[in-house]
């Protein structure tokens, strides 16, 4: 139809509604308004669970398995951050060795930044100073801001915290430490028009945050962004 109507049920981790949730909303709104948006916010392992189960149309997952229900389709790569409180001489790039010898505060897990960092560290063989977990992106920005230690994040979950002066994000050094943001998708629930015009709209979304500089940190997957077709 040229004008699909229904509810359609989205899913995202908090760092990435952060940058497209609202413009996803806004574009909606102009192209097809007889769709209704539900969003929900949760980690990455529970929207893949609520896709797999019909509970979400869509989501945007980290690191996704494989799974009959759902169709993956990769969107992106993007990089983490080690967030810091200002300071007057900071490295263009933190090593992992200072990384390590840091306080830090980390989301809790199965969060796949927890789990990247905690990976990349055990490689090195560093032992690293957790002074506390929580999955709330803002507690984490507030701890830091406050001088309690550093936390990893992706650009998304801290570049408004950062345009206003409250926290600087460092790259590490060496190789990028990196997680793969893919877009799953119920199988079900892919055969309904207004499903497939709200996972359109959202690789668009997408992309314009990357192209025009607002999501940093990133690299897309050209594939990805290819509308989706309905089979007959």
């Amino acid at each position: 139809s040229d004008a699909p109507t229904g509810r359609v049920a989205i899913g995202f981790p908090t760092s990435t509604s952060r940058m497209v949730a609202a413009p996803l909303l806004e574009r909606l709104g102009q192209s097809y308004p007889g769709i209704q948006l539900e969003l929900v916010e949760a980690s990455s392992g529970e929207l893949a669970a609520q896709v797999a189960s019909d509970q979400l149309a869509i989501a945007i997952t980290m690191n996704a398995r494989t799974d009959a229900r759902v169709r993956i389709e990769p969107i992106l790569e993007e990089e983490l951050f080690v967030v810091v409180a200002p300071a007057g001489r900071l490295p263009r790039k933190l090593e992992v060795e200072a990384m390590a010898a840091l306080p830090l505060l980390l989301p809790t897990h199965p969060n796949s930044v927890r789990v990247i960092t905690e990976r990349l560290l055990s490689e090195r063989h560093l032992d690293f100073h957790l002074v506390a977990e929580t999955s709330a992106v803002e507690i984490l920005i507030l701890a830091v801001e406050r001088g309690m230690g550093a936390t990893v994040l992706p650009s998304a979950a801290f570049s408004l915290a950062q345009q206003h002066g409250r926290v600087v994000g460092l790259p590490l050094a060496g190789r990028p430490l990196v997680r793969e943001l893919s877009l799953s998708l119920s199988v079900s629930a892919s055969r309904s028009p207004a499903v497939l015009c709200v996972r359109d709209t959202l690789l668009k979304v997408i992309e314009d945050e990357v192209k025009t500089g607002r999501w940093l940190g990133v690299r897309l997957f050209s594939d990805a962004r290819q509308p989706a077709r309905k089979k007959a």
